[in-house]
């Protein structure tokens, strides 16, 4: 027994070698389009990293950086105890190519955080007050690493941190910080929630409900208690290294109290409004619903110019597609574009879709992802054809056809601003209209195309003359969105609306081009909007519908009869339609404020009231730049009923660069006095004598990202030690690993070195390794078991090169040493070998992942690999294997997967393919004692298992030749189970059957599959099958695999096998 668990373990660190450093693994690639040259500037508390083309908006991030480490400190009672690095991309394409995070970072992650080395990552997207958000957001995530892991996950490591925040809790925190409370969008989203009694208590808020979930659970807690209970609360958590109990002390109820309170007082809220606006089935017809067709979004709906149809985009099949659809009844009619799995539409852009009609109803205009900058296509409606047009800029959204059919207008962005541009169809030439650091939204056509309409936060700046040359977005108010004409004859912008703390947009017109549509949040649901001109030609505007919930993205047919729109529903997105929306008219001619509204003016007049008093009393708590309950309390006095005073820590402090050295209050504002004493925060050199930031070149300096190790005692083999250590360059560019485990000396340890270079387009890597392993084994020569040790040694160079996001070509050069040594008979010669092994493979994924395994998509694996032979020690192979995989999904939580691989190896000494088992078995069976791996180290370093083909045990069958296929139907058994004994309870618990069937032979044996009896039966000689099903379950963490199986020789099944295993299905 114990000489049958030397032989796996041998034989499982040769699979895993052979595999890890010549067969390429499925997944999708991060693609590196630019070489990123870096520069970086810094501040007295952050180090800003920028590429070509990025000063302006690290400069700006300097200032919102600095800005929001004052409100974040004063707000957790907390100063950070080492510098925040942040790193500054020109766009989303660019942040996706980042190398901090291995992790691709799909459309939606505005950005991130991480806590190796506590970096933060934002993408400038053409929004100044986005970015501004993402940028205090992500930074009270690193606040949060500092304050309670010192700012990495070393820290969490070597000091044994437990401490972890829920979801809810750490996105929520962020956005009560960087939004100054709550704002319009939540409380749209928390209203339609409640309203539908689809809002969970506080710890069920999960995904994107964590965001808007937790914003609101903290607004509450602030408006209730009191805001410096939330600096008491981080403390009392950081103290007791609880969160539940950091809440129990604070609020002296629980969490599950306290959401109940807050749930309850939300219905106080916003179930009066049932009674004062309209559900929007009311006034609209529904053309999807998502809780029946799936998924949650249905959006960005653009109806033909006859009105008879409508294009959209969708999740309801899990990615986001384009559908065109009935415009009666909203029946799909075909799927025109198939997001997320191609390089030409890698994303569709859903937080700014750009689709729009041709006038003749011919074709659809769309802004995509497509590869390294985005694209705008244009797809033939009945053919599918589709024509690509590519430009400079980085990011375009918000495309719209002219009315001519000869343009198409869209928002383009570069690494400062977005404007609007017109790409003409029939030179292919591009026209800027407007050219400035405001950010543009929405450009719509009128019917004469004389004019864009569009909504902007330029507010009087109107022209360039009016801008004045010291202008700073840092210290300009972009929160507001106002509708803007520009004449394309002349680019002259003229504003249309002034609507304060307000975002409008999406005009349309009627056929004469009279009157127009339009949406607006300026009751604090978005309503859409009748602006028309009386008979003495001035503007009257009224509501042409009173909505609980938020309507947007509106859509109007050519002659103004139907009105499309997008309706949050229940949590998710719909789409619904309107007859004759200028014909429509409501009861009143305004809508009534929400009460947040009404708060919100409320604590505005207040502030300005008071405003005096809060300059003296500020100074009570900038000498500590601590919050406590009586220095609030004299603050609450002054703002008299004001109940969220956060804004007069966050944006509303605007810090000027330009006198950044002499700024008082600067210092006053983060207490310099507390910071004096930190060496990190001491920098000199930061600016120039202009006040400008002295730009600095960039430097490859490595830095831990993790050591781990530890060192024991062992009476028989001595000191032994185990170390892990990861080192990497601040950008991620450049990576070392060193792994060790030592055992008496090196010829007996296990090490090894790798180093990763992949600043470019391709990637490359470079390892060294050695490793020992010992067995008993029984070499015949009359003495027993002796002990044997094989050692291996060698380095590997390979190299990737991706095409796209799903598919790459993989190279690698292996040189290893294979050696057999005798340590119970030293005169027994050592038998040594040397190979070189170059492969390639070629990758493709563009799968969606479940729970354990993908669910959609297709993946394929196509490697060539070959042994030249070196002398009489090495060996003389070719190899081609391949293994391709197709998976289909048939409802929530039920999908089939198919897989075909098969390997086939020539040469004077082929490799071997062992089939039976299946992988990581836990209680594994081997077919024999008979292993080669004592007898022929050469040929046995080079096996590869062709796995699954359960009903049977380890190498049951091999050769140099293979084919195995596998189908699984896998649904979910149990949704959640709940044990009696034990309180323990496990959700997601997932089935499947199973079938497998497979062969291997040799090219010099005859390969026969079925044969006959002693009874004349047929039955399967070399080809075995298998059948059973099975269990998957995440049991701490890892995925654990439950599996019963019987073999099948077409005459009878066998008795059953069972399989245990820790991994992931194929």
């Amino acid at each position: 027994m114990k000489k049958r668990i030397y032989l796996i373990l041998a034989l499982a660190f040769f699979s895993i070698l052979i595999q890890s450093t010549l067969f390429a693994q499925f997944g999708k690639n991060k693609v590196q389009y630019k070489y990123f040259k870096w520069q970086y500037i810094q501040t007295k508390h952050f180090d800003i990293y920028f590429s070509q083309d990025g000063y302006d908006i690290a400069e700006y991030t300097a200032t919102v950086a600095e800005s929001s480490l004052v409100s974040l400190s004063r707000n957790h009672n907390y100063n950070i105890s080492n510098r925040i690095p942040l790193v500054v991309f020109n766009s989303h394409n660019e942040f996706q190519q980042n190398n901090v995070i291995d992790e691709y970072l799909p459309e939606g992650v505005g950005g991130v955080t991480e806590l190796f080395k506590n970096r933060v990552l934002v993408p400038f997207e053409g929004d100044y007050e986005q970015f501004r958000h993402v940028i205090h957001h992500e930074l009270n995530h690193a606040f949060m690493n500092d304050m309670y892991y010192g700012g990495s996950i070393q820290n969490i490591i070597s000091k044994n941190m437990t401490l972890s925040f829920p979801l809810w809790f750490s996105e929520g925190m962020s956005e009560i910080q960087s939004l100054d409370g709550l704002d319009k969008a939540t409380d749209m989203y928390i209203r339609n929630l409640i309203i539908n009694d689809y809002l969970p208590g506080i710890d069920y808020c999960n995904g994107f409900l964590a965001y808007r979930g937790g914003q609101s659970f903290f607004a509450y807690l602030i408006d209730t208690y009191g805001r410096y209970k939330i600096g008491e609360l981080m403390n009392n958590i950081k103290s007791l290294n609880d969160v539940d109990a950091g809440f129990q002390e604070t609020y002296k109820l629980s969490i599950e109290k306290l959401s109940e309170k807050w749930i309850k007082e939300l219905k106080k809220t916003y179930w009066p409004e049932l009674k004062t606006r309209d559900d929007v089935t009311d006034f609209a017809k529904e053309l999807t619903n998502h809780e029946k067709d799936g998924g949650f979004y249905n959006i960005s709906p653009v109806i033909s110019p006859d009105g008879s149809k409508f294009a959209f985009i969708s999740n309801r099949d899990d990615l986001f597609d384009v559908f065109l659809a009935d415009t009666k009844n909203g029946e799909i009619i075909d799927k025109l574009i198939q997001g997320n799995t191609s390089s030409n539409f890698e994303e569709l852009q859903v937080l700014t879709p750009g689709l729009s009609w041709s006038p003749d109803g011919r074709k659809i205009a769309i802004s995509v992802k497509a590869g390294e900058k985005d694209a705008i296509f244009l797809v033939d409606v009945k053919s599918g054809d589709k024509q690509k047009i590519t430009t400079k800029f980085n990011s375009i959204t918000y495309v719209n056809w002219s009315p001519d059919k000869s343009k198409l207008a869209f928002v383009g962005s570069d690494s400062k601003q977005s404007d609007i541009y017109i790409y003409n169809l029939n030179t292919n030439s591009i026209e800027t209209l407007t050219n400035d650091v405001f950010s543009d939204y929405t450009p719509s056509w009128t019917p004469d195309g004389r004019y864009i309409y569009f909504s902007s936060d330029r507010g009087k700046y109107t022209s360039p003359e009016l801008i004045p040359s010291d202008f700073k977005m840092s210290n300009y108010k972009s929160t507001n969105r106002d509708i803007y004409k520009i004449e394309v004859a002349t680019k002259t912008v003229t504003r249309i609306t002034d609507v304060p703390d307000s975002k409008l947009g999406y005009a349309q017109f009627s056929s004469d081009g009279k009157k127009m549509l339009y949406v607006s949040d300026e009751s604090g649901i978005t309503n859409i909007y009748l602006r028309e001109e009386d008979s003495s030609g001035m503007p009257v505007i009224r509501p042409i519908t009173n909505s609980l919930a938020p309507l947007d993205q509106i859509s109007l047919s050519k002659d103004g009869k139907k009105l499309l729109f997008t309706g949050l529903n229940k949590g998710g997105y719909d789409i619904y339609s309107m007859d004759n929306p200028f014909d429509k008219k409501l009861s009143i001619t305004k809508i009534e404020p929400t009460k947040f509204v009404m708060d919100k003016t409320e604590r505005e007049a207040n502030r300005k009231d008071s405003s005096s008093l809060v300059k003296k009393d500020s100074t009570i708590m900038t000498d500590t730049n601590i919050i406590t309950k009586e220095n609030a309390d004299s603050l609450n006095t002054a703002l008299k009923k004001q109940k969220d005073s956060l804004n007069l820590y966050g944006s509303d402090i605007r810090i000027n660069f330009n006198s950044y050295n002499n700024d008082t209050n600067l210092t006053r504002y983060n207490s310099d006095s507390i910071y004096a004493s930190n060496e990190k925060f001491k920098v000199s050199d930061f600016q120039n004598s202009d006040g400008s930031f002295n730009i600095k070149n960039y430097k490859i300096k490595f830095s831990p990202d993790l050591v781990y190790g530890n060192v024991n005692y062992s009476s028989f083999y001595g000191v032994q030690g185990v170390a892990q250590i990861a080192l990497s360059d601040m950008l991620g560019d450049h990576r070392v690993y060193i792994l060790t485990s030592m055992v008496i000396d090196l010829k007996n340890s296990d090490y090894a070195l790798a180093y990763y270079h992949l600043p470019k387009r391709i990637d490359y890597g470079f390892m060294m390794f050695h490793t020992a392993r010992f067995l008993l084994y029984n070499s015949g020569n009359g003495f027993g078991n002796e002990l044997y040790r094989f050692r291996t040694w060698g380095g590997n160079i390979s190299a990737s090169y991706p095409f796209s996001k799903f598919k790459r070509v993989d190279g690698s050069l292996a040189v290893m040493n294979i050696s057999r040594e005798n340590l119970d008979d030293v005169n027994m010669p050592i038998d040594r070998s040397v190979f070189i092994v170059p492969s390639l493979s070629l990758v493709h994924d563009n799968t969606l992942y479940g729970m354990f395994a993908p669910v959609k998509g297709t993946r394929y694996n196509l490697t060539l690999m070959n042994s030249p032979k070196l002398g009489t020690e090495g060996l003389d192979f070719t190899t081609l294997m391949g293994d391709i995989r197709t998976y289909g999904k048939l409802g929530e939580g039920f999908s089939v997967a198919l897989r075909l691989s098969g390997g086939v190896s020539f040469g004077a000494q082929p490799m071997r393919f062992y089939l039976g088992g299946t992988e990581n078995w836990i209680n594994w069976e081997y077919e024999s004692d008979n292993i080669e791996i004592g007898r022929n180290i050469r040929e046995y370093a080079f096996s590869v298992p062709g796995l699954p083909l359960r009903g049977y045990n380890f190498d049951r069958i091999s050769g140099s030749r293979y084919a195995l296929a596998n189908f699984e139907f896998r649904f979910p058994l149990f949704r959640y189970l709940i044990l009696g004994a034990l309180p323990i309870g496990f959700q997601d618990i997932l089935g499947t059957f199973f079938i497998d069937a497979g062969t291997a032979w040799s090219d010099n044996k005859s390969l026969k599959l079925f044969e006959k009896n002693i009874n004349g039966n047929t039955v399967s000689r070399d080809l075995l099958m298998g059948t059973g099903f099975g269990t998957r379950i995440a049991l701490f963490g890892l995925p654990f695999k439950y599996d019963m199986a019987w073999s099948y020789d077409l005459n009878k099944f066998s008795m059953p096998k069972h399989y245990f295993s820790l991994a992931l299905d194929f």
